[in-house]
């Protein structure tokens, strides 16, 4: 069963049509790390490095690397470039036809953090204690995908009707259809059959002489899906240096999910066409907003058994996130003689608990006397083991669908980083990094790569100051945006979305 993201399920019951899918699933778990520009210019690669704040993240015994303290803040600005354009059918274009793409910029804030350094002033042994609370962001939901173009085969209006047909106008009504069908319905974007009981046509459409339902004429068609939103971590640190050759570290990590998702189909008429409902447009929005938190651990350490190697791992906890979600449902439509479109829209809330499971990194890295230093890390996360859960008091949701699909296509990802740094001059030091993580999904490719590059200053006195740029390749979607049920044996259009990520981030900082 090859996996399509299809934007709308029409016959889903009403709460599976929020973030509780695969999908959903594999974004929120996911990690695609910012934090300081040091690490990001050298692709995270950090693991047995220390000494950066963006360390931390990854080895908490990273703070105890740095024989001072510091502080950092690091405003960074997300560029999204997303092409959208449909796919062919037996060699032909069969909707959403134009070539188009999308640039989607925001500003975030990577990283803000401190660690304060007590040094014991033993020669031997303990010899610093490190304390920091350090913030990164861990993943960047910026996306924007816009399609568009004509089809003579199949319409919006007309799947929603489809769907519909089977149920009573008073069972429409009285919400015993899905939640989306009902919506168009109210926005009469499909009508009665005259003389039909249960059988329905859109807005759309014309009435054939057999009395089946048929696109009146050749239409207009958009689309648009906006992602925006990132994941946070909070890090409470700790860290002990033992005779500046054994470095751990303990962070008690609260992570923070804040993510919005709106989907916009539209329809129009063309100019010319001959529609006998007299259709000019109809419009359907799906929308809904998460807040999330949860709480991790996380133990690490730092090996230096010569003075030019560095070794390092670390293990986090499984993470439980509590979700609060407010999904919307609108719809419009308008006919000529109508004075204004006719809008429906409901909202709903809903709380549900989500869990990741342990994450597991390992790095080696070399430092060639003052002049370079080689780094490369590994890191183990298995997408099978994510699952929804209910919260206690919720007795109507049913994750066992979604959390069967996760355990059956999900798998381990391999992630590896490796990284560099030069150090031109004292001052001066030139970074480049490289990701590569393997396929969350059994049977969809959707590996990720990524490419960083990075420039450092380092003043004699206590300022310093990182500039890195990092290019993501985001694995492509294809997206389904309407369908109609089997039996219809109608070819609906489908739009491949090809994106990529550009962050830029600048981190000031200062020793103390």
């Amino acid at each position: 069963m090859k996996r399509i993201f299809a934007s709308v399920l029409l016959a889903a019951l009403a709460f599976e049509a929020g973030a509780q899918s695969f999908l959903d699933a594999i974004d929120f778990a996911g990690n695609d790390y910012l934090g300081s520009a040091r690490s990001v210019g050298m692709g995270n690669a950090v693991t047995a490095v220390g000494g950066d704040l963006g360390s931390l993240t990854f080895n908490p015994a990273g703070s105890a690397v740095a024989g001072y303290s510091q502080f950092t803040i690091t405003p960074g600005l997300s560029v999204s470039s997303v092409f959208g354009q449909g796919t062919l059918w037996d060699g032909k274009p069969f909707g959403f036809e134009d070539a188009v793409k999308t640039r989607s910029p925001r500003m975030n804030l990577p990283n803000l953090g401190a660690v304060v350094v007590y040094d014991t002033r033993n020669k031997t042994g303990l010899k610093r204690v490190s304390f920091g609370v350090v913030g990164n962001i861990t993943r960047d939901f910026n996306n924007n995908l816009r399609a568009s173009g004509t089809n003579d085969n199949s319409t919006l209006g007309g799947a929603l009707a489809t769907w519909a047909n089977g149920y009573t106008q008073d069972e429409l009504t009285n919400g015993e259809a899905d939640w989306e069908t009902e919506v168009a319905w109210r926005s009469e974007i499909f009508n009665p059959i005259p003389g039909k009981t249960d059988r329905y046509i859109g807005i759309t459409e014309r009435l054939r002489d057999d009395g089946l339902a048929q696109l009146a004429d050749k239409i207009g068609q958009t689309y648009q899906l906006k992602r925006s939103g990132h994941k946070y971590d909070l890090l409470m640190n700790v860290g002990l240096d033992f005779s500046d050759r054994f470095y751990v570290g303990a962070n008690l990590g609260i992570s923070t999910i804040t993510y919005r998702y709106d989907e916009i189909r539209g329809e129009n008429a063309l100019p010319g066409g001959d529609y006998p409902t007299g259709f000019q447009n109809l419009r359907m929005q799906s929308s809904f907003e998460d807040e999330a938190s949860g709480i991790y651990a996380k133990v690490g350490f730092i090996a230096r058994p010569t003075d030019g190697l560095r070794i390092g791992a670390a293990i986090q906890t499984p993470t439980l996130f509590e979700f609060n979600e407010v999904y919307g449902q609108e719809g419009s439509s308008l006919c000529t003689g109508d004075e204004k479109p006719l809008r429906s829209s409901e909202s709903e809330e809903w709380y549900y608990n989500f869990r990741t499971p342990l994450r597991v990194n390992a790095g080696i890295a070399y430092t060639i006397g003052k002049v370079a230093l080689l780094s490369a890390d590994y890191e183990y996360f298995d997408y099978s083991k994510v699952r929804y859960q209910r919260t206690y008091d919720d007795s109507y949701t049913d994750f066992t669908r979604v959390n069967e699909e996760l355990a059956d296509y999900g798998q381990p990802v391999h992630a590896f980083r490796v990284g560099g740094e030069l150090k031109a001059s004292p001052e001066l030091a030139i970074r480049v990094g490289y990701n590569y993580a393997t396929s969350p999904d059994v049977e969809v490719e959707s590996s990720r790569q990524a490419v960083s590059f990075g420039l450092g200053y380092s003043s004699p006195g206590s300022f310093f100051a990182d500039l890195a740029v990092r290019f993501q390749y985001l694995p492509d979607e294809l997206i389904t945006p309407y369908s109609y049920p089997e039996i219809e044996k109608i070819v609906t259009p489908e739009i491949c979305s090809q994106a990529s990520l550009c962050n830029a981030l600048l981190t000031l900082g200062w020793r103390f």
